[in-house]
């Protein structure tokens, strides 16, 4: 490469992407990576990400190598450190960094990328080649598929993506089909999916008032409903699937994001709190009810038509927060925000149908 010449007037031939941690982030950048496929078709894409989206960008026709960044309990600094360090083997032309923490860049650096592009902040010039100028109210401000754009500036692309490229099916993946059947549901069968959890507990709806909800709409139409969620979030799904009768309302059982992203895919629509399976539907193009309290829809909302989704969210003069819960605010009788605590069943059961005669 020749130093001399500004970066997107260069020849590339290698590329590493360093994503962000959360799946509803990873997804957001997804975008700019198809964008930057499009600027340099022959170049060898690598992406370093935290499991599970790994499983979800495996086979994507922008990605030439997916290497899962390690994680948990075992995965400490120096293995880290290691991990990094081992990537100087592909020789790198041209590394980008999406999170903002001082952390990623330093494992960034040490992959020997020749160019590395990310945002200055916290102190991250010395460690960045590229460094991107932002300021604190672009951070809270900017939607995350612009924000994230704005890093690959230095290179000669034109606009993020608007369509997401479909999710490859892997060998050993089951087929939908498979999936639903397991869970007592046809593959033609009409169904609606239901996410109750996300990484707090205090940016969730209440438990009750999903099984509230998940009766009104049992009582309205009598459509099937499928409740998704983690291993741990087991007894929380179990509560809200006894408000319905027996055999009405299936239980999605731990599966990879490739085989979950072809059940939301089928689903009628999706309704959920602000939380990386919220983004998974929208990846897959399923029509969206958001449940956003302390979040920011206009910077963390899903990436599609509005026409296709309802966000709900009361709008607060405090809203959205800094999320440091009841440092700030005051926790309502049921510990939670406001701006969630006041969302009603009546609220979404009304946006549910809103957007079912639209769609």
């Amino acid at each position: 490469m020749d130093e001399s010449r500004p970066l997107y007037d260069q020849d590339i031939h290698s590329i590493l992407l360093w994503m962000p941690n959360w799946i509803g982030d990873v997804i957001l950048t997804l975008p700019s990576l198809q964008s930057l496929r499009r600027a340099y078709p022959k170049a060898r894409i690598t992406v370093v990400v935290k499991p599970p989206s790994d499983e979800l960008l495996l086979g994507h026709p922008a990605i030439n190598t997916v290497l899962p960044l390690p994680s948990g309990p075992e995965a400490g600094f120096w293995k880290r450190i290691n991990f990094a360090r081992s990537l100087k083997k592909y020789q790198f032309d041209v590394g980008i960094v999406i999170p903002n923490s001082f952390g990623a860049a330093f494992l960034l650096s040490l992959t020997g990328a020749k160019n590395r592009l990310g945002y200055n902040t916290d102190g991250r010039d010395i460690l960045l080649t590229h460094p991107i100028t932002t300021t604190n109210h672009l951070k809270k401000s900017q939607y995350r598929v612009e924000y994230y754009f704005k890093i690959f500036s230095p290179l000669k692309m034109d606009i993020p993506d608007t369509v997401f490229s479909p999710v490859v099916k892997q060998e050993g993946d089951l087929s939908v089909r498979e999936a639903l059947l397991n869970i007592g549901l046809d593959e033609d069968e009409e169904f609606i999916t239901l996410h109750p959890g996300t990484s707090k507990v205090e940016r969730s709806w209440h438990v009750e008032r999903f099984g509230i909800l998940c009766q009104k709409i049992f009582k309205a139409d009598g459509k099937k409903l499928v409740l998704l969620g983690t291993k741990s979030e087991e007894d929380m799904l179990n509560r809200i699937k006894d408000y319905c009768p027996p055999g009405k309302v299936k239980v999605i059982p731990p599966m990879n994001l490739r085989v979950l992203a072809g059940v939301l895919k089928k689903s009628r629509i999706f309704i959920g709190n602000d939380s990386g399976m919220m983004h998974l539907a929208a990846m897959v193009g399923t029509p969206i009810v958001g449940i956003f309290g302390p979040g920011n829809p206009n910077t963390s909302g899903p990436y599609m038509d509005s026409e296709f989704c309802e966000i709900l969210t009361q709008n607060y003069s405090c809203s959205p927060c800094r999320q440091r819960f009841f440092k700030e605010c005051k926790p309502s009788p049921h510990n939670k925000p406001y701006c969630l605590e006041d969302i009603t069943v009546k609220n979404v059961h009304e946006a549910i149908y809103r957007l079912m005669k639209r769609v």
